[in-house]
């Protein structure tokens, strides 16, 4: 993936300057997106260990704002034979960003299987693709990122109107080939950031203009396939006490189930 431009900070720590594109907000307050955050840091993790991650969990505390650098400081606390446990600290202007905890690496066994099935929908040319919102950075994030419709609507309510009876909406998703151009492939990164879009989903289930802020991020990493689109599947859980809960699956377009993400949301109602 192109534009993430990680820098090395140190044999522990990579760097990144906040620009629009990897920001998300009105126009005026942009914000580092927090998949970026997320994916940052995997990618800091997997480098300093030199494992692939399993599993991961970020935890939101402050916002870094374009024009600040932040630094994502690796933390391997125990390394195993085959299985590290790390910690990532992101910093802005010495303050602290967001922490991730995580696992890393990988076993050498036969057992496999899959029990979570993509959905049956059309190939994303067959399906719309997302409307952006007027108002919004002209290069933020959401330029960078192909998402394709195949079931309900993101961010606002669903098409025809109404509240999504199921809380269920599946969209492909892929680095945008306009911006990016064909050279741009799914990687690590590039999954984390897409699994912060299950806040897309709160709106179309509630029938109302309406997302969130993530307090978290939990993602776990089933397989790393080569694909041109994910398949996104979300599923909005419940809403309530103004927090919002949800999940992602993410395949690819075989089928293959590459991973499962999770959130909680501070719900913001627009309308």
């Amino acid at each position: 993936m192109t534009w993430i431009d990680l820098q090395p900070a140190g044999d522990t720590a990579l760097s990144l300057l906040l620009t629009p594109p990897v920001c998300v907000g009105p126009a005026d307050r942009l914000f580092m997106f927090g998949g970026v955050g997320l994916g940052a840091s995997l990618e800091a993790l997997e480098r300093v260990t030199g494992r692939p991650v399993v599993w991961a969990s970020a935890q939101y505390e402050s916002y870094a704002r374009p024009g600040e650098t932040v630094t994502f400081t690796v933390d391997e606390r125990v390394r195993g034979n085959q299985v590290s446990q790390a910690r990532v600290t992101a910093t802005a202007g010495g303050r602290e960003v967001l922490t991730v905890v995580s696992a890393l690496g990988q076993r050498d066994m036969e057992a496999r299987g899959q029990w979570t099935l993509a959905p049956r929908v059309a190939p994303p040319d067959d399906c719309d693709p997302r409307q952006l919102w007027p108002g919004r950075h002209p290069d933020d994030i959401h330029s960078r990122i192909d998402f394709r419709i195949a079931k309900g609507s993101m961010h606002g309510p669903r098409a025809g109107g109404g509240p999504a009876p199921d809380g269920n909406i599946i969209m492909w998703a892929r680095p945008n080939p306009a911006l990016l151009g064909d050279g741009a492939t799914i990687d690590t990164r590039f999954v984390a950031i897409v699994a912060d879009y299950v806040p897309s989903g709160i709106g179309p289930s509630l029938g109302r203009d309406a997302g969130g802020n993530s307090l978290d991020n939990s993602i776990r990493f089933h397989r790393m396939v080569e694909t041109e689109w994910l398949l996104c599947d979300v599923q909005i859980h419940g809403i309530a006490n103004g927090f919002a809960h949800g999940r992602m699956h993410i395949f690819a377009q075989t089928g293959e189930l590459i991973a499962t993400a999770s959130q909680s949301l501070i719900l913001r109602l627009w309308d």
